[in-house]
């Protein structure tokens, strides 16, 4: 690759910073400005990366040191592998924490990758981390703890979005993310449809998910209040999606306030709804229908996945919650 001068000066810029100027540096590259055209996507990758930056590093006697500022001459599989852990612990949940580091080494893996591209770096030492798998979770929420965590949410103003996102989600099943980041684009009234995004390689429409009326209602009420701009849950104080660090922080405070079993997550209401439908008779591929899934493992390769299938699996499931006492 021919590089220009600028290049040049910015490698060697690199090459003699830290971890915190490799993906400054990044996140100024086309490749993250443009080539990632999904504004989520960006949110999420910035997310990360700021927590890694942010994440403490233990050493040699006790002295911490937070990643962002390692040099990146000192940055070896080793070192890499103490940041892994790291970030295992900073989330504070077995599983959790696994995920999460497996997410934000996978992410910054892919950083290095870019800038090796662009020849700022020689190596990626992020590449040779040992991850860990999660434990499965076979947790659900029983339909008690919907009514206490939801009474408790919305009677208090400033934890209404996080109601109403539970409140979506015990409905749809959907991955907190996609419904964290959702826009009001997302939301047919007309039609009476959630759709997901369009799958950017194969631009693919994934199969819209039935709403019910009494939803309905409690996004038109929403609208009403936030539809001057896009996200349909906010952050009510700065009107950005809510970051994963801050629903995690408020949706525990709403637990505890409703004396809720300290094991239910959060992201236990998409296997809870999941296993819901499979309860009420829905098949493999109307449950893939309705939760986006692509495949079941190698057996179905080749199902239609449709709106109407996933409009079966919610008229099998039958679902209705009374909403007006908190719109």
């Amino acid at each position: 690759m021919v590089l220009s001068k600028n290049i040049k000066l910015d490698m060697q810029l690199i090459k003699s910073g830290c971890v915190s100027d490799a993906i400054e540096k990044y996140l100024k590259t086309p490749e993250f400005r443009k080539n990632i055209s999904n504004e989520k996507t960006k949110i999420q990758y910035d997310y990360q990366l700021r927590r890694l930056m942010d994440t403490t590093l233990k050493g040699a006697g006790n002295l911490e040191q937070k990643v962002g500022t390692i040099p990146i001459r000192a940055l070896n599989v080793a070192k890499c592998q103490k940041v892994y852990w790291a970030l295992v612990e900073s989330v504070n949940s077995g599983s959790d924490g696994i995920r999460f580091a497996n997410y934000t080494i996978q992410i910054v893996t892919r950083v290095w990758n870019v800038l090796m591209k662009y020849d700022l770096l020689e190596k990626n030492p992020w590449g040779f981390v040992e991850r860990s798998k999660a434990a499965p979770r076979n947790t659900v929420w029983m339909p008690e703890h919907f009514k206490q965590f939801l009474t408790m949410a919305f009677s208090i103003d400033k934890w209404r979005n996080i109601g109403l996102l539970v409140r979506i989600n015990v409905e749809l099943g959907q991955r907190i993310e996609d419904i964290r980041m959702s826009e009001w684009c997302n939301y047919n009234f007309d039609e009476k449809i959630y759709t997901r995004e369009v799958i950017q390689k194969t631009k693919e429409r994934i199969p819209g998910i039935p709403l019910s009326d009494s939803l309905i209602r409690m996004l038109i009420d929403q609208k009403e209040h936030y539809g001057f701009q896009n996200w349909v849950v906010p952050n009510p104080y700065r009107l950005k999606p809510y970051s994963e660090q801050n629903i995690s922080r408020t949706f525990r405070k709403i637990m505890d306030e409703a004396k809720l079993p300290k094991e239910l997550q959060l992201r236990d209401i998409r296997r809870t709804v999941l296993t819901d439908l499979a309860n009420h008779g829905a098949t493999d591929t109307e449950i893939m229908a309705y939760s986006g899934h692509k495949s079941r493992e190698s057996l179905m390769p080749y199902v239609c996945i449709s709106t109407h299938q996933a409009r079966n699996a919610a008229d099998k499931r039958n679902f209705s919650m009374d909403d007006d006492e908190w719109i």
